[in-house]
């Protein structure tokens, strides 16, 4: 029996809502009707946990009522959770959070600090003409191969004031990804091509993907030519596949991906993923920034019902 209108019409609702606009009050940002205003308990709830996620701490007393007094008289809308929202994604400790939630996922539960510290000592430890170096910190010796790492460690550690200054969430993930500290430890080309994937793609490659991933790696045998086929583009060395991927719409749609898994420990429906993915290539698809898209989701109804 083919299901009548209504029927496919309120399957279709769950997965509706969450895209039109803030993701989840009804189009004028409100409660729907003939709901029960939000208590000051509920608003307070959301705020704790708002501030935990996009701060890495609990609200003061004074942010509590003042952020709390904000919903009420607003309303408690869509629109007056983003604008909150928004005021807490500009400050410097979301941007900590995220940077710290970064290195932690793609460094194994480490720091930039601490990342460097290894591979630096391991260098140290391997290379003869680094043995004989006896600074503390290993990546601050004078041998060629260290050299090389303290510079990338200098630049990575300006990354959170970059983030502050406008700097694209894209295009600071991208630097981590070119960094030597980021993939020395991987090991074989085709693992290096799998930490990639799992790390920014939010998924594991293909066998066809992991094998061009590879031959670019390793680069291509004849100047000139590629090296391998990735996502419809020819790429002949490791910063050809590093374009290829932050270029592309997987990436895209694995920052969707990450962000609803981090804030509503859901994927997004495919509805969801074609709208804000959507939104992500109207304001720059080759260099898109994740903050907005926090904002519309944190700000949802669905958040703010956790």
């Amino acid at each position: 029996m083919q299901p009548t209108r209504w029927a496919r019409w309120r399957a279709a609702i769950p997965i509706i809502w969450l895209a039109v606009a803030a993701c989840g009050d009804t189009v004028g940002g409100n409660k729907p009707i003939g709901k029960a205003v939000d208590s000051d308990a509920q608003l307070q709830r959301f705020l704790r946990r708002t501030y935990l996620d996009l701060s890495g701490h609990a609200p003061s007393d004074g942010e509590l009522a003042d952020g709390t007094a904000r919903l009420r008289d607003a309303g408690n809308t869509a629109t007056a959770r983003g604008e909150l929202v928004g005021d807490l994604t500009a400050k410097d400790a979301f941007t900590a959070v995220w940077i710290g939630e970064l290195e932690n996922a793609i460094f194994g539960g480490t720091s930039l600090e601490q990342q460097y510290a290894l591979v630096c000592g391991i260098i140290r430890g391997t290379q003869p003409v680094c043995m004989s170096c006896t600074l503390q910190d290993s990546c601050a010796c004078s041998c060629p191969q260290l050299q090389a790492l303290a510079t990338e460690r200098a630049q990575l550690r300006t990354t959170a004031a970059d983030l502050r200054s406008g700097t694209t969430t894209a295009a600071i993930e991208r630097r981590y990804a070119m960094a030597t500290g980021y993939f020395a430890l991987a090991g074989a080309p085709e693992t290096r091509v799998k930490a990639l994937f799992d790390d920014f793609l939010a998924r594991s490659p293909e066998a066809d993907e992991a094998e061009n991933g590879r031959a670019m790696v390793i680069g291509s045998l004849l100047t000139g030519s590629p090296a391998g086929l990735l996502f419809h583009r020819l790429g002949a060395s490791y910063a050809d596949l590093i374009d290829i991927v932050f270029h592309s719409e997987v990436y895209r749609e694995a920052m969707v991906r990450r962000v609803f898994d981090r804030y509503l420990a859901r994927g997004p429906s495919s509805v969801e993923l074609a709208h804000f993915v959507a939104s992500l290539n109207h304001n720059d698809a080759t260099d898109p920034d994740a903050r907005d898209l926090v904002r519309a989701v944190v700000s949802s109804r669905e958040y703010f019902a956790q």
